[in-house]
């Protein structure tokens, strides 16, 4: 018999503002809005965030301030509201490490603000449940006998007691919030706060990169573009390519065609997903945010370039051809 018992670990909500859906606003409010310059950005608006560093149960203490980073642009139209790699802030509200008896650690995070590109604070709320680990049962014997009912029993197993543990939350780890309440904003001061364009030239740059998995060192699915195979991608490691703009079909061993219109200077990156098949595992291409990918990236390891194929030695045709399903 399995006994579990789960801790979850909240990250709460610091105010009671409604997350009720923006109703839209009238036409003769939209012409207000346009004529005075006011702009909105509206509550319930997801902002994602990562943790800038580890955090533990056995040494968080409550009103400790927990630091984030806006991973990707929060945009009103065509203009940045809140910029990739903003701070936002939070406060530790509730700690218990872990205990006797099995009982696991508790910590609480609220989520509080972040800024907008001109400055202004944003009121942030969010509720992210993260599982502890408290005390289980194991039988540490693989002697069994069958009930009358032909189930599989334990005989004489050893119980084993172990303890919980203390809750712990990764640096990097993933965490959406939301804006807490309708922010308004001035348009032409936002207009403002832009940064300024950037105009790319040049070929094209695709980075193609798989997590760090456990359980998938010795399984490394081939990449291709077009008909050219590229390299066999290992588990946390990425690679670059360099291609001219035009239209490009990657692919892995599962059959699917990720298509892509490329233009000149312009940055992709492509997540290998690994997709049980059978006894196997297939790789599985997917396009991400460039916030993501640089931030997966950021702690894997490039590939040798003696194990990936040079583009500059093999025909554009090739590249570009179109993946043909078998």
């Amino acid at each position: 018999m399995l006994n579990n018992v789960v801790i979850v670990v909240a990250i709460v909500l610091l105010s009671e503002f409604s997350s009720a859906q923006v109703t839209t606003a009238p036409p003769e409010a939209a012409l207000a809005v346009a004529s005075n310059s006011v702009m909105k950005l509206a509550d319930s608006t997801p902002i994602s965030l990562r943790t800038k560093q580890a955090l533990s149960s056995a040494t968080a203490k409550v009103g400790d301030r927990v630091p984030f980073r806006v991973t990707e642009d929060v945009r009103l139209g065509n203009l940045i509201a809140i910029h990739r790699g903003e701070e936002a802030w939070g406060v530790i509200t509730n700690v218990k490490p872990k205990a006797r008896k099995g009982l696991a650690g508790i910590l609480d995070i609220s989520i509080q603000s972040t800024k907008l590109l001109t400055g202004q604070s944003v009121p942030l709320r969010a509720v992210e449940h993260l599982q502890g680990v408290g005390r289980s049962m194991k039988f540490d014997t693989a002697e069994v006998l069958a009930d009358s009912r032909g189930l599989a029993l334990p005989l004489l197993p050893l119980i084993r007691l172990e303890k919980g543990k203390d809750v712990t939350l990764d640096a990097d780890a993933r965490i959406t919030a939301y804006v807490n309440g309708d922010v308004a904003l001035d348009q032409v001061v936002l207009e403002k706060a832009q940064p300024p364009l950037v105009h790319r030239a040049g070929p094209a740059t695709v980075f193609v990169f798989r997590p760090r998995l456990s359980g998938g060192a010795l399984n490394a699915p081939s990449l291709y573009c077009g008909k050219v195979a590229l390299t066999r991608l290992w588990n946390g490691r990425y690679l670059r390519v360099q291609l001219p703009p035009g239209r490009y079909s990657f692919q892995s061993n599962d059959n699917h065609s990720l298509e892509l219109q490329l233009e000149a200077g312009q940055e992709i990156y492509i997540q290998m997903q690994m997709a049980p098949h059978g006894l196997s595992m297939n790789g599985h291409l997917v396009q991400v945010s460039n916030g993501e990918g640089e931030d997966e990236t950021a702690h894997l390891s490039e590939m040798n370039a003696r194990d990936v194929t040079k583009v500059s030695g093999v025909s554009l045709a090739d590249l570009q051809a179109l993946h043909e399903k078998k």
